[in-house]
């Protein structure tokens, strides 16, 4: 997704609307499922942070607020946890919100361990691995190929990440040939004002002896990346070929905001990525080649990305000069970096996470008999904290179970 501040409307990142279906999709899984929460409901409600803090912190206050009325009426929506964000400083600011609640917070973005230790957040659960097995795949897969002159490219915050890969290359015999920590993750509208810094740090790539990049980042830093090799591509006039062997750590995905779509990737070719763990989910391929903007039930992002990714517009919208949507576009056939058919490790861990909650209210309803009265009347018994106590040992087997 993308900020109404930080970016401009036309530019959103598509690839990242599978995180949103898969949620729809495991949800849609539960509730048709009789064994799993018989007589209960399980909905959801999504917040876009649009890369930015302030709405990172707006949303975890709204929720209590918007999904617990102070009066009883029939239906009622009763929150019992909060899956997010894809990366940690997302994370991190939800977890000062929705730890006052006592919520459980599932993440499922990678981070390092040092970062999951700035949480002190009693109802804070990752759903992927810490970062410590990338490191040391990472030096596996250099000694593995001989390449002992390398560089590192990370994020803004990826200082942590250079500093503990930094002695374990070196342990290795892995020399560094640079290091770079200043692919700032920032808004479209300043990258004209890096323009240069892109430049020089681009050049620097160009002119290193070490035929190896390590880049550390997340979403954000992939558009940044891509914007960099653009940019340099443009104004180095001698056309050098880039040449390089780009390994990617987990975090990254090549992701694409609307107008980089169609943008050259060959300087990317070849490349190495780690990857989060996925397993085949079997009807989700077919669930995505179904999707249409006119059958979108309420769902309020997929009219924006539609029109973005298909260059087309909707009736009531700014940009009808555009070809109209019909609906008959598949998202199927938009390039890999847009969007992909084929569920993504994140997309799995969200996947997954979605379960796990559904698991752990139904086990409390099993165990516990004075719940079971409210799988009969609704949720009104029961509180987001108490789910807790059983969430730890659900994210243990809730794989076995799926």
């Amino acid at each position: 997704m993308s900020s109404r501040q930080d970016f401009t409307p036309e530019s959103v990142v598509a690839r990242n609307y599978q995180h949103i279906l898969a949620l729809v999709f495991a949800v849609k899984e539960i509730n048709e499922n009789p064994k799993i929460l018989p007589n209960i409901t399980l909905g959801f409600q999504i917040y876009d942070s649009y890369f930015s803090e302030r709405m990172t912190y707006t949303a975890p206050l709204n929720l209590p607020s918007t999904l617990v009325p102070n009066y009883k009426c029939h239906t009622q929506k009763y929150l019992m946890a909060a899956i997010g964000g894809l990366d940690f400083d997302t994370s991190l600011q939800m977890a000062d919100i929705l730890d006052i609640y006592k919520i459980p917070q599932l993440t499922y973005g990678s981070f390092a361990p040092e970062d999951a230790d700035q949480s002190q957040s009693i109802s804070f659960y990752r759903m992927v691995p810490n970062e410590a097995h990338q490191h040391t795949g990472i030096v596996e897969l250099l000694l593995h190929f001989g390449w002992t002159w390398v560089g590192l490219l990370a994020a803004e915050s990826g200082e942590r990440f250079i500093q503990t890969l930094k002695p374990l290359l070196s342990q290795k015999g892995i020399c560094l040939a640079f290091s770079e920590t200043n692919l700032k993750t920032t808004h479209l509208a300043a990258y004209y004002a890096m323009y240069f810094q892109l430049i020089q740090i681009y050049q620097a790539i160009l002119e290193s002896k070490a035929m190896v990049v390590v880049v550390y980042g997340g979403t954000k830093s992939m558009l940044t990346l891509r914007t960099m090799v653009a940019l340099g591509e443009m104004e180095i006039v001698t056309k050098i070929s880039v040449g390089k062997v780009w390994i990617l750590t987990a975090q990254l995905d090549f992701t694409a905001l609307s107008h980089q779509m169609n943008w050259d990737m060959q300087a990317f070719q070849g490349s190495l990525s780690f990857a989060v763990h996925s397993n085949v989910v079997q009807g989700f391929k077919f669930f995505l080649e179904a999707q249409n903007p006119f059958e979108a039930n309420g769902n309020g992002f997929v009219k924006q990305i539609w029109a973005q990714v298909f260059l087309c517009s909707f009736p009531n919208s700014s940009t009808e000069e555009q070809a109209s949507c019909t609906g008959e576009e598949k998202l199927e056939n938009l390039p890999s970096s847009a969007f992909e058919m084929t569920m993504s490790g994140h997309s799995y861990s969200l996947y997954t996470a979605v379960y796990a909650i559904a698991h752990a209210l139904h086990a409390m309803f099993l165990s516990r008999t004075k719940y079971r009265a409210a799988v009969e009347g609704g949720m009104q018994e029961l509180q987001p904290w108490q789910v807790m106590p059983i969430m730890g040992y659900t994210l243990l087997d809730v794989g076995s179970d799926m």
